[in-house]
């Protein structure tokens, strides 16, 4: 008989098929076969398999769908072809199925046969004739499970053993019956018909032996062997019937324990244990019974002590609470002082769920007595002094003594009789930001600035023994409402009001502040307001604003336009007069980052009223010649302004508020260990929240979501576009050139040497993924399915007589753009790092009506302008750090902007852009108030980078 094409049009069945092979044992493979036209099966039929499998659609369910693609995984054919490297089938599994290949192989078809077995419950199942018909006969898969009994018997000559089957109440007849094992770890087996598997799962290589064999000898010189190996364990596990020796089943109550070891200066074993009366258990082993064994004269005696699971899984829940959520502790072995930290914490509640704490070691005398933090702070001048005491039992310690264990994670302390007190983590967390900043005066008494009133709040917080006695300074907490400047020519929205008069309250409580307002909200207008207040009650003096160059035309203008009676200088240019005793005669001077950087001997000279940084994030690198420049210019007050406070790290924000108020984060290496480190890396969300409290009174942070009434609506699309074949051709022999190139890189150990390369890789795919001429020149060249959809879109919106922004990262895939609108006679502005005339082209597209396209690469259109006349915003390709494309959307979506912005990114759907698109989304939960989105590529972890290949 011989397979043939099954008309998919007429009535079919999915059957599926159990045969023999030589070498894997049991196969199931999936066939459809056509039906007569009275519903019966007819000799007509063919396999199916992922490939045909589309034909047959129709009468498939999930089921089907998930079997044939995990049987044609496991198929002779399959398994040749993954790992026979072209050999003749009977070739490979005679010669070089064996050793290792073997053992692998056979687990990775057992997984699948298992997983397989599982999903053909309700499916139409048959045996395999020798002529390969796969609905021979039919098999039923039953419900009931069979329970297996082994039975010794030992005698002088050595111990016979044989297994006996029970299935629905009754003893089985199995042997030499033609029964078959199908799979192999759970065993299945195959009985006239009838497929059942065991209530205690049993491996197949248990039960194969015994198919034509009535028992197994095992000769007195290989019985200890084969009792530590194979008897004990089927004692355990199944029910055994012994004769010859004996074997008593027990029921005992647990006893449990942690048993302390120091295994050397820095690591402690913490080891649970429980006791069945006499008889010791290791809580990591699996089953439900433990089997112990006596010898004496010749004769065995084994115990099988039935464990208390429930009690047991009660005992490690209750350390598990004791972690504080944080999962079952690694008690084999654990750091020194997290060890000691945490026994110190939970000993009162060990003993009372009846945990005893067992020490071996005689030289490690753990002191648990219980301490108490005593702390009050009371205000004294600009300073707040720190009374802070801790009192273990009979022992009164000055908190400030702790300060070299604190400084050095060291969690024990040795008192006065030599024991060991076991400082608590929370002193490592909640109070090294108070040692890293605080001052020892004398005795039991620290001082800290009252800038770092934050820290403090922080320790009340925590600590129900802290006092704070501060007097009237709370008063200077509040923000509290100011009268807008009388000469303002402008009307505040009340969210810029708000900012307004936070930085007012800045001033009375002598910080400087970042306002982080998204962009386009109004930061400029919100410190000419206050700046112009202080003019108008004569608290004003000359201050400094520095800022990127293209800025300073708008800064210029809203000056004038906003608070004209401010004299504006502008300090910057190659004529500028660098005298800066004619400071004096004006309000404010702007500037620029380069300016600064090369004047700053001339400009520290001049002590400033007010010295503010706008996009304060050009200082983030704190060893940056721009960041100490300005650091060391000199002022009373200092302000910053950014609508991305952080762009990549949380170092970023350290720069800016040690530029505003030294010290108030403690030192660059504190704040990365301590904050920055245990934030992005490892997700510490207390430390995230004690962050945010500290800063919050120095930055202001408005989202266009939480004024929403005041702007109007943003629509935000994904755009998906599909690839042309030639340019997926191009991609996908790209991308697997890179992958093997990383996975070579990550086999021989050189992917931090060679990153760079990989990177360059992600870049040449995003640039396949937009346009293939991007890496490629001359003719032939494929075509882009994604700008073939930005053509007809830009079409369709300069049809309706809309304007749009077009955003892209590549210069030349602009040139792409401008040389068709060129060929089509549409009119466009064009911006680039090479435009010289900025503002030009900035006005042209504003007040032209006939301009409708404004293209503009990324980087150079991301700060200083304002084109609200656009109501749509192209993204062309996406990029690693989405504040950076949020900023080209904000072009268009600002204050002045009357209509519903609409921005599209485009993406090409299977390719490294979508892949981006879910890193971003996944990256973008790092404390979204306190920092902004990470620039990705950047920190690619290998598993990332394997994923963006894949």
């Amino acid at each position: 008989m011989s397979a043939k094409l099954v008309n998919s049009e007429d009535d079919f069945s999915v059957v599926y098929a159990i045969y023999e092979h030589e070498f894997l044992g049991c196969v199931i493979s999936s066939h459809i076969v056509q039906n007569l036209p009275n519903g019966n099966l007819s000799l007509l039929y063919q396999g199916i398999y992922p490939k045909n499998m589309a034909q047959f659609a129709h009468k498939l369910d999930e089921a089907d769908n998930d079997l044939i693609r995990l049987l044609a995984q496991i198929s002779p054919k399959e398994i040749l072809a993954k790992f026979g490297k072209g050999k003749p089938e009977h070739d490979f599994f005679a010669n070089q199925f064996k050793g290792e290949l073997k053992d692998y192989i056979r687990t990775y078809f057992n997984r699948r046969m298992n997983e397989a077995i599982l999903k053909l419950v309700n499916k139409p199942l048959f045996t395999m004739s020798n002529d390969g018909y796969p609905a021979y006969r039919a098999v039923k898969m039953l419900d009931e499970k069979a329970t297996v009994y082994f039975h010794f018997r030992r005698s002088e000559e050595g111990t016979m053993y044989y297994p006996t089957l029970k299935l629905r109440g009754h003893r089985i007849d199995f042997q030499f019956r033609h029964a078959t094992v199908v799979g192999q770890d759970p065993a299945w087996i195959l009985l006239d018909g009838e497929l059942f598997t065991f209530t205690e799962p049993i491996q197949g290589i248990k039960l194969k032996p015994f198919l034509n064999k009535k028992f197994i000898s095992v000769p007195r010189s290989k019985e200890e062997e084969y009792v530590e190996k194979f008897i004990v364990p089927l004692i355990e596990k199944y029910e055994v019937v012994a004769h010859g020796f004996e074997i008593n089943q027990q029921k005992l109550d647990p006893n449990f324990s942690l048993v302390i070891k120091s295994l050397n200066d820095q690591y402690l074993e913490i080891k649970p244990t429980v006791q069945y009366g006499r008889f010791n258990f290791n809580l990591n082993e699996p089953g439900g019974a433990k089997v112990f064994r006596e010898t004496a004269d010749d004769s065995w005696r084994f115990f099988k002590v039935v464990r208390s699971k429930e009690l047991e899984k009660d005992f490690l829940d209750s350390l598990t609470e004791m972690n504080m959520g944080g999962g079952v502790l690694n008690f084999s072995m654990m750091e020194r002082g997290e060890a000691l930290s945490w026994l110190h914490k939970n000993t009162t509640l060990l003993e009372e769920r009846g945990i005893a704490l067992v020490q071996h070691d005689k030289d490690l005398r753990l002191n648990f007595r219980q301490h108490k933090l005593v702390m009050e702070a009371n205000e004294a001048g600009d300073w707040f002094d720190i009374k802070a005491v801790v009192e273990i039992g009979e022992y009164r310690i000055p908190f400030f003594r702790f300060k070299n264990h604190i400084l050095r994670n060291k969690h024990e302390y040795v008192l006065p009789d030599n024991s060991i007190f076991l400082m608590p983590d929370d002193w490592f967390t909640d109070y090294r930001h108070l040692i890293e900043v605080a001052v020892e005066k004398n005795g039991d008494t620290i001082a800290v600035k009252k800038s770092q009133l934050g820290v403090l709040s922080l320790m009340q917080e925590s600590n129900s023994n802290f006092r704070l006695k501060i007097g009237n300074i709370l008063a200077n907490q509040e923000v509290t409402e100011i009268d807008a400047p009388v000469s303002l020519k402008a009307e505040m929205r009340n969210y810029q009001k708000a900012g307004y008069d936070w930085l007012h309250f800045l001033k009375r409580n002598d910080l400087g502040g970042i306002l982080a307002d998204d962009m386009g909200l109004g930061k400029t207008l919100q410190a000419l307001s206050f700046l112009l207040r202080l003019k108008e009650q004569s608290e004003g003096g000359p201050t400094l604003i520095v800022m990127p160059t293209s800025l300073i035309f708008n800064w210029q203008n809203e000056a004038a336009r906003f608070a004209p009676k401010l004299k504006v200088l502008v300090y910057a240019g190659m004529g500028r007069d660098k005298n800066p005793d004619r400071f004096t005669a004006y309000d404010l001077i702007l500037s620029t980052y380069g300016t600064v950087r090369q004047d700053v001997e001339i400009l520290k000279e001049f002590s400033f009223h007010y010295l503010i940084l706008d996009e304060s994030q050009m200082i983030k690198n704190p060893e940056s010649k721009t960041y100490k420049a300005v650091c060391d210019l000199r002022s009373r007050y200092r302000l910053t302004l950014t609508g991305t406070p952080v762009e990549n790290t949380l170092m970023d924000l350290w720069s800016q508020v040690s530029f505003l108020n030294p010290g108030f984060l403690g030192s660059e290496n504190f704040f990365r260990n301590f904050y920055c480190i245990p934030i992005e890396k490892e997700a510490d969300t207390r430390k995230r929240d004690n962050l945010k409290k500290l800063i919050h009174p120095i930055m202001l942070r408005r989202t266009k979501s939480q004024v929403a009434l005041d702007l109007p609506e943003k629509v935000d699309q994904i755009y998906y576009c599909e690839m042309e074949d030639e340019q997926e051709e191009l991609y996908e022999k790209t991308k697997n050139a890179y992958r093997n190139y990383l996975m070579g890189l990550i086999q021989s150990n050189e992917l931090k040497k060679n990153k760079l390369s990989v990177l360059a890789g992600l870049q040449k795919l995003r640039q396949i993924a937009i346009h293939p001429r991007l890496v490629e020149e001359g003719k032939g060249i494929p075509w882009s399915g994604k700008y073939e959809e930005i053509r007809r879109m830009l079409k369709d919106i300069i049809a309706e007589g809309s304007k749009v922004l077009v955003f892209s990262q590549f210069v030349k895939f602009l040139e792409i753009v401008k040389s068709d609108l060129d060929a089509d006679e549409i009119s466009y502005c064009y911006l680039t790092g090479a435009t010289t005339k900025r503002q030009a082209e900035v006005d042209k597209f504003q007040k032209d009506p006939s301009i409708k396209v404004f293209l503009i690469s990324l980087k150079a259109g991301g700060t200083g302008l304002n084109l609200t006349a656009a109501e749509y915003v192209f993204i062309l390709d996406p990029w690693w750090n989405p504040a950076v494309e949020n900023q080209a959307i904000d072009r268009s979506h600002r204050i002045g902007q009357l209509n519903t912005v609409f921005s599209y990114r485009f993406i090409t759907r299977n390719t490294i852009e979508e892949k981006i698109l879910k890193l971003k989304e996944k990256k973008s939960k790092l404390s979204a108030d306190v920092v902004a989105e990470d620039d990705l590529v950047k920190n690619l972890e290998q598993d990332e980078l394997l994923e963006l290949l894949n």
